[in-house]
């Protein structure tokens, strides 16, 4: 991997809080928490940044089989009031892997609502 390289894991914001009926998911999601803050400080001589990108409930439009009315119930637990949006997790995705964020390692950034916060 080139100095300077980015390297933007994909995570479940549900590892960062307890989820009924996640356990499996959650503990694997969560050693790759620990996961990312070990790796950015391994290869931290080349300039390799490596971060996580935990994502919340993401809507992915009418063909994703999820049904209207679930949707309505997951968003209102949301501290946002609706469900994330394809654009936003790669708007955040870019952000991490880009030069924005050149001094951002071994971080988790949680695109989810604000679902875990509150």
């Amino acid at each position: 991997m080139a100095d300077g390289a980015s390297v933007v894991l994909s995570g479940f914001a549900g590892a960062a809080k307890g989820t009924l009926g996640t356990t499996v998911c959650a503990a694997s999601k969560a050693a790759l928490r620990s996961f990312t803050r070990t790796w950015a400080a391994e290869p931290a001589e080349c300039r390799i940044r490596v971060n996580l990108l935990s994502l919340g409930v993401i809507d992915l439009g009418p063909g994703d089989g999820v049904p209207a009315t679930l949707k309505e119930q997951l968003a209102a637990g949301i501290p946002a009031g609706r469900l994330g949006e394809p654009a936003e997790v790669a708007r955040a995705a870019l952000c991490l892997a880009s030069s924005a964020s050149s001094c951002t390692t071994g971080t988790e950034l949680i695109v989810d609502g604000g679902t875990t916060q509150v």
